[in-house]
């Protein structure tokens, strides 16, 4: 009888060392990587990591029971890793026709609108067409909105790795508009009082959607995951509530 008790006990504990696991538990399956970007990455006052897209991000490894810690670096680096190796995710990424087919993709976790940029009394346009034939547009390398303009036959696009490149080229007249977004601008402008003077949106072309995306060889067991936990966050409010206190929440 006690030979029989203490089998019982040393099974009821193997079963629970299992679940436990403390390696099991810490890996979320995947490299996390993303981009100092605000409102979805940034550094708050005291040096941590803050913004919608973290928020979301942290919010889905507690309901997954994993701490992957999560890496900061520049898009193009991080876009290249997503592209080229397996188990990457990065975050917080445009879905777009082009970008379809490359990656597998967890969300959505952020609406927003893409926007042309310019300055008071500048160039006017009403359509891509437009646009075309304005002096320069600046971009962010490797960005959705770069490649969507280089899609459509843009031969004015002048590249660089920092926004704020890109906005103090606008101010000293060397582009005449700057391709952004509707949530991405706000940190820009509130950062710069003259930017904030001197320009304007000029022309909406295109309403779109970020996810968490998922490099192409990545097992799709670790994806389904990743989906299941954002669909129960999502069911509960999670989602929309962490949107709605950065940005607009997506529609239901």
């Amino acid at each position: 009888m006690l030979r029989g008790f203490c089998l019982f006990v040393f099974l009821v504990l193997s079963s629970v060392s299992v679940a436990v696991n403390p390696v099991a538990a810490a890996d979320c399956g995947v490299r996390i990587l993303t981009e100092i970007s605000a409102p979805s990455v940034f550094e708050d006052s005291k040096g941590n990591l803050a913004g919608f897209g973290y928020e979301i991000v942290e919010a889905l490894k507690r309901e997954l029971g994993c701490n992957t810690a999560i890496e900061v670096m520049p898009w193009a680096r991080g876009y290249k890793y997503l592209s080229s190796r397996p188990n990457v995710m990065l975050f917080s990424t445009a879905r777009t026709k082009l970008r379809e087919d490359k990656f597998h993709w967890v969300g959505p976790v952020a609406c927003y609108r893409w926007i042309f940029y310019g300055l008071k009394g500048g160039v006017k346009i009403k359509s891509l067409e437009d646009a075309k034939k304005v002096k320069g547009i600046g971009g962010y390398r490797k960005d959705a909105r770069i490649q969507f303009l280089e899609s459509e036959g843009f031969t004015n696009l002048e590249v660089t790795d920092s926004q704020d490149i890109n906005f103090k080229k606008l101010l000293r007249g060397r582009i005449d508009l700057v391709v952004t977004s509707n949530i991405g601008v706000k940190d820009i402008l509130a950062a710069n009082e003259e930017l904030q003077k001197r320009t304007v949106p000029v022309y909406t072309f295109r309403r779109m959607k970020m996810y968490l995306a998922f490099s192409k060889s990545t097992d799709q067991t670790i994806v389904r995951r990743w989906q299941k936990a954002f669909d129960a966050l999502s069911r509960r409010g999670v989602i929309n509530a962490i949107q709605s206190k950065w940005i607009e929440s997506c529609p239901n």
